[in-house]
């Protein structure tokens, strides 16, 4: 029988995902493995096509039909205590975690949401599925939800998608994410599209919700200074693997894997005047035929022989800290000095 520590919520151990293609199967997620903590934001950070996405509907099971689970688990801690492998749940099963037990919010509010019936019909409906059949209660709920999330809320209940904004339909679907409060909240890119200032709305709704309601996130994302603001952890993925891992301050102030340092140095900054930015050369992976050693060897500027030889492990080397680089030391230096002089997201 598998069990979790009493403070983990989700843990994903050793998941390999892979599509179908017409040149073979893509490896778009490769033995990926992480702790999800009970009130804790996690969030994944790298490029497009790293496996972010892949990974998260992974967990919800999700993927399309080209897509499988080639091995691994996903052990859920249930609120009556049980550890679930979510790998062995049947579709009627699946049916009841999903959005109860773990919600997500899509990238593309508009496309999560059905353009021809109104708002208050997707509540009630993600609410019967569930067995909840008082509408009266329904929609208290969901209007205190939206007030919660900063909206009018009989004017957004009645409402067809097209006639609200993209800062308002991303509320919506945050405020429809938690309406059965679920323990763990998934979120694709939830800020992208949107201003800056509907962006800051949308952060702040998101803290509110986590401290009064103690859900878990899950949060995908390309913007480091959101990653900065929003996790406890942060975990960066190249390649469909997780190559480094830890508590946010440590990844962004002593970052240890030369693929992270990129992503911090390409990264503007207030402090950063007319200097350049530095981007990361060349393009990520074939992930059908990856390079030997270390995937992110032929684009490293520390790269060794070694390198392009040895598979680097994820070994913890710092408290909760775990890295797969073999020229960690040299990217730690590097990464301070970064630091230092203010360039770093997470003193944004």
């Amino acid at each position: 029988m598998d069990t979790l520590p009493k403070d983990v919520v989700l843990s994903v151990q050793d998941i390999s995902i892979s599509y179908l293609a017409h040149r073979g199967r893509t490896q778009a997620v490769n033995r990926v493995s992480f702790d999800l903590r009970k009130g804790e934001t996690l969030a994944l950070i790298g490029e497009s096509g790293c496996g972010k996405s892949t990974l998260s509907l992974g967990i919800i099971r999700l993927l399309p039909k080209t897509g499988q689970i080639d091995q691994g688990k996903i052990l859920y801690a249930s609120r009556g205590g049980e550890v679930i492998n979510l790998l062995d749940l049947n579709n009627r099963q699946l049916r009841d975690f999903r959005w109860a037990e773990c919600a997500m919010v899509f990238q593309a509010a508009l496309n999560s949401l059905n353009p021809v019936i109104r708002v208050r019909d997707m509540v009630y409906d993600t609410a019967r599925a569930h067995g909840r059949t008082d509408r009266e209660a329904t929609r208290k709920r969901m209007l205190e939800l939206f007030r919660r999330v900063r909206l009018d809320p009989d004017r957004v209940f009645n409402a067809y998608p097209h006639e609200l904004s993209g800062g308002m339909r991303q509320r919506v679907l945050l405020a429809m994410g938690v309406l059965l409060d679920p323990q763990v909240v998934i979120l694709d890119e939830p800020t992208t599209a949107v201003d800056i200032l509907t962006q800051r709305t949308i952060l702040e709704v998101l803290k509110e919700l986590r401290e009064s309601m103690g859900f878990s996130i899950v949060f995908i994302s390309h913007d480091l200074s959101i990653a900065a603001e929003m996790a406890d952890t942060v975990a960066t993925m190249y390649a469909g693997e997780i190559v480094e891992i830890g508590p946010v301050n440590e990844v962004f102030y002593r970052a240890r894997h030369a693929y992270t340092f990129g992503l911090l140095e390409a990264v503007p900054t207030l402090s950063s005047g007319a200097q350049d930015l530095i981007s990361i050369p060349g393009s990520p992976p074939d992930l059908i035929e990856p390079p030997t050693g270390c995937k992110f060897h032929p684009r490293c500027p520390l790269a060794t022989p070694r390198c392009a030889r040895e598979v680097p492990p994820l070994v913890e080397e710092a408290p909760g800290h775990k890295v797969a680089c073999f020229e960690s030391a040299q990217v730690l230096a590097q990464s301070q000095r970064l630091a230092e002089s203010q360039h770093s997201p997470a003193g944004l």
